[in-house]
């Protein structure tokens, strides 16, 4: 009972002698199997369920810095259809070189923010 007194008083919104409470917008029960009930909370912000994929990445981040990206994090193919003619080895060494600086910039570009989270989209 507690928890959910908590919740709603985290998402209550006054305007004048209006008093709106929007559960189903501001809330979400997040169910993480394996856990017990002394381990539920209310959390007063946003939280990330996300598999750790590194052993070195952090597991809890508090206030972090958070990149969002509107783009994917790949190599840009030509919208329309785009010929390339190879004539030989060097020809598509010079191609995959172009690629692979492009996305490096892309990496520096997104490092020199220092962030904790980068958010992209799909890709």
């Amino acid at each position: 009972v507690d928890l959910a007194i908590n919740a709603v008083r985290k998402v209550v919104t006054k305007r004048g002698d209006y008093t709106e409470v929007d559960v189903k917008r501001y809330v979400r029960i997040e169910k993480i199997p394996g856990g017990e009930l002394s381990d539920c909370v209310v959390l007063d912000g946003v939280m990330f369920n996300k598999d750790v994929t590194h052993a070195k990445m952090r597991r809890r981040i508090e206030n972090p810095r958070i990149l969002l990206l509107d783009c994917p994090l790949e190599y840009k193919k030509g919208e329309s259809s785009t010929n390339v003619e190879i004539m030989n080895e060097e020809d598509f060494n010079s191609l995959l070189r172009q690629e692979e600086e492009y996305v490096e910039q892309i990496c520096a570009n997104i490092v020199a923010f220092r962030p904790d989270i980068v958010i992209t989209e799909k890709g």
